[in-house]
């Protein structure tokens, strides 16, 4: 007999958001287990329950990968140009999330429960404080008008969220090109009451 694959809960997790957002909530752990090459009881040992293993796998992540870019800028480029171009990266993220959040509210499952096991700074909070620090640098470098920089955020990141639960919801296209041509005109609007003259 063959020893066992060894694969890594990331790959467990990869595998089983792919499953479950191409096959819905009902798709099995042992279909799961079976694309990995390991036994479904591999997965219960890693994640306790398929509820575990579903809200590993569509909850919001413990991290944001664009928040390492917020962090870092902004940049010499104008504002408005950055501004877009995360708010792009945003909008994806949002809808990945809208994604994984619509399969496990099909399943009766509270997304909130995988916030509960979570110590530290939670991914929202995590995405708020970047944006509000990327904001408040331009801001101080008068790349942008005087405004409550906290509204500001709260007014992008509810924007970008929203429009992707209205397009899961409404039905509308989630398509690459839908969303960036949102965020552009989403930035177009915002920038006329934000933007710096000498931006």
């Amino acid at each position: 007999m063959g020893r066992p694959r060894e694969v890594t809960d990331e790959q467990i997790v990869v595998a089983a958001r792919r499953c479950f957002l191409q096959r819905g909530a009902g798709v099995s752990a042992a279909d799961i287990a079976s694309e990995l090459g390991v036994s479904h009881t591999t997965l219960f040992n890693r994640f306790g329950s398929k509820e575990g293993l579903m809200l590993a796998a569509l909850g919001p992540p413990k991290e944001i990968d664009w928040v390492a870019a917020l962090d870092a800028g902004p940049d010499a480029r104008p504002i408005r140009e950055q501004l877009v171009e995360h708010a792009k990266v945003m909008s994806a993220y949002f809808q990945d999330l809208q994604a994984g959040l619509g399969i496990l509210q099909a399943a009766g499952i509270d997304p909130k429960k995988a916030y509960r096991e979570r110590k530290g700074e939670s991914a929202p909070e995590q995405a708020y404080r970047a944006l509000v620090g990327w904001l408040r640098r331009a801001q101080d470098e008068h790349r942008l008008s005087k405004c409550d920089i906290d509204t500001l955020a709260s007014t992008i990141l509810g924007a970008l969220h929203g429009w992707a639960f209205t397009a899961r919801v409404c039905g509308h296209s989630t398509s690459a090109a839908a969303s960036q041509h949102y965020v552009e005109r989403f930035v177009e609007l915002l920038w006329n009451g934000i933007g710096d003259t000498l931006e």
